[in-house]
């Protein structure tokens, strides 16, 4: 037996390695939070926008600056509040949704400024509420965010002071530079501590998602990746899903150890993996089993993928000296399951019919329908 080589053709592909990192990167660096974690940011701008109210009705129209008067303010502060109820039913409704966050932020920054400008004080609260801006973005969806609620504040500021420069001269003292000294210092320790609490939870993220021998996503992580692919078949989506099962691999095994064995299953992760798009999800499903899952794939397209897999596991098989192959089940979304587990159940079925009549390296349908062993990927496009 040759020495294991995880090596691929890469042609116009990029190396297994890379797409498993691209694939398995997003789940580690994108903060999907829940409406659980979004509400108590959601209440909190509803009692900052309730706070203004209060504040400037309170003082009245000495409260208010010469440009404006207490009925814009009042009514501004009201489109502002109705914002907010409509992106907290938003978000209740679609908790996963990165430019409402975005947008969300910034109208934030924008009504503080407001705030700021409107008020006849010159050390304006509003200015507290860029800290919580910074603060409350920063810690929740990381580190990206975190760096433009920093920008976006300190851009607002810097017009803010520009606007009333002879005001704030006037206020200047020891007392206003030590304040602006602990507010940068807040934001640097709230930017370290946000980039700890960032690699930490990337860490535990691939930890919790990626199969640590072949570096696909797990069987529990590609269950959640895949959820919105099956959650409705209103849009006419369809998903190709392929079950492989590796033949022969407790041979390896038994007959080369099984540190020959884990760095075959490595080998086979990378020759997979190159043979999907950067859409496509593949996953370790257990043991010597990979499933793969095609969004918005034909099955023609499926059936192009599942040739392209046999293929590289021949030519790895051959490569290595090894003897082994792979027998791979082939169904379809909505077509043969109304979700995910009963269409891996028909697949596992199709998967195992070919076992038993090829005695491995078959590709069947679960209607039925066999591909040729013998057919050529060469020409194929995917």
């Amino acid at each position: 037996m040759n020495q294991i080589n995880s090596g691929r053709r890469t042609g116009d592909r990029r190396s297994g390695l890379e797409r498993r990192k691209n694939q398995t990167g997003k789940q580690g660096t994108e903060h999907r939070m829940s409406w659980e974690d979004q509400r108590t940011q959601y209440w909190t701008r509803l009692l900052f926008c309730g706070l203004a109210l209060l504040y400037f009705n309170f003082g009245g129209e000495e409260q208010v600056r010469d440009w404006t008067n207490l009925q814009v303010v009042n009514l501004i502060f009201l489109v502002f509040g109705i914002e907010i109820l409509f992106f907290m039913r938003h978000a209740s409704r679609v908790p996963h949704a990165p430019w409402r966050q975005r947008l969300t932020m910034w109208i934030d920054i924008v009504m503080a400024s407001f705030a700021v400008l409107a008020d006849t004080t010159i050390s304006s609260p509003g200015f507290l509420v860029y800290l919580m801006v910074i603060l409350g973005n920063g810690m929740r969806y990381g580190l990206r965010l975190f760096g433009e609620a920093v920008i976006g504040s300190l851009g607002a500021v810097i017009l803010i002071v520009s606007l009333r420069l002879f005001d704030y001269v006037d206020l200047f003292s020891v007392s206003a530079v030590f304040f602006l000294v602990f507010f940068a210092i807040i934001v640097i320790y709230s930017y370290t501590l946000t980039a700890k609490i960032e690699l930490g939870r990337a860490k535990l993220a691939h930890e919790r998602n990626i199969d640590a021998l072949t570096g696909l996503l797990n069987q529990r992580a590609l269950v959640e990746r895949s959820s919105s692919l099956f959650q409705s078949q209103e849009d006419g989506n369809s998903v190709v899903v392929l079950f492989a099962d590796l033949d022969g691999f407790k041979r390896v095994n038994d007959t080369h150890g099984h540190h020959v064995g884990d760095r075959l299953l490595a080998g086979v992760a990378d020759s997979i993996a190159n043979t999907v798009r950067d859409e496509d999800l593949v996953s370790r499903y257990g043991g010597d089993e990979f499933l793969l899952l095609l969004p918005y794939a034909t099955k023609q397209c499926g059936e192009t993928v599942a040739q392209r897999v046999r293929q590289a596991i021949d030519d790895y098989a051959k490569e290595n000296g090894i003897d082994f192959s792979i027998s791979i089940g082939m169904g379809r979304y909505p077509d043969h399951g109304h979700d995910l587990d009963s269409v891996i159940r028909s697949v596992d079925q199709a998967m195992y019919r070919s076992k038993l009549k090829h005695g491995g390296g078959g590709i069947l349908h679960v209607d039925g329908g066999e591909l040729d062993t013998a057919e050529s990927t060469s020409g194929m496009t995917y």
